[in-house]
């Protein structure tokens, strides 16, 4: 009973983000299509299919780019600041963003510097990690660097485990962040365009 529970809670861990997240996508689409789509019929006499979805990707983008402007960037982050002071929405918001800049992220802020192997959960079982400190204060019992890994779940990357392992028991993989992100959403499905160095 025990272990079907562990299962149970494993399974709604792995699938609730991704469900959540295509459902609250669905909803935007559907409102921007809703909104839009009468409007189009009004003006042109015929409605446009995935109207919704481009008007969600172009307000994206739009939102992208101010907030890359200096100004507009401080006026976020002035909104930012008083968000944090909000108890439970402050905590919230922090959460989604840091696990958002670890994942999409450009390359001077993202979290994961490169791609590796390592034998897990036991010797000649290999999985992909992701290094996210190269020069840890710690060291093992006989002296070597511990590296900062995070070995991420399939099909959820966003969740999994955080190792501390010796820097010789990592192996290089040639792939990049993106690449290996890929991988493990597809469960192994996609074929990265770098084959993996053999240790």
């Amino acid at each position: 009973m025990r272990r079907i529970r562990r299962w149970l809670l494993t399974g709604l861990a792995v699938t609730l983000p991704t469900v959540i997240t295509g459902w609250v996508l669905w909803k935007l689409f559907s409102a921007f299509d809703a909104l839009l789509d009468p409007l189009v019929q009004a003006r042109f006499g015929f409605s446009i299919p995935g109207l919704g979805f481009v008007a969600v990707v172009v307000l994206l983008v739009v939102i992208g780019a101010l907030a890359s402007n200096l100004v507009v960037a401080r006026v976020i982050r002035f909104f930012e600041r008083l968000l944090n002071r909000v108890p439970l929405a402050g905590r919230i918001y922090l959460g989604v963003k840091q696990i958002l800049g670890v994942f999409v992220g450009d390359r001077q802020t993202a979290s994961f510097q490169s791609v590796v192997r390592l034998e897990y959960p036991r010797p000649g079982v290999w999985a992909l990690g992701f290094i996210s400190r190269e020069a840890p204060p710690l060291t093992d019992a006989g002296g070597e660097d511990l590296v900062n890994v995070f070995l991420p779940t399939s099909p959820n990357p966003t969740s999994g485990f955080f190792l501390m392992v010796p820097r010789s028991q990592l192996r290089p993989t040639g792939l990049s962040v993106e690449e290996a992100l890929k991988v493990i959403v597809s469960g192994g499905a996609y074929a990265p365009s770098a084959p993996a160095p053999r240790p």
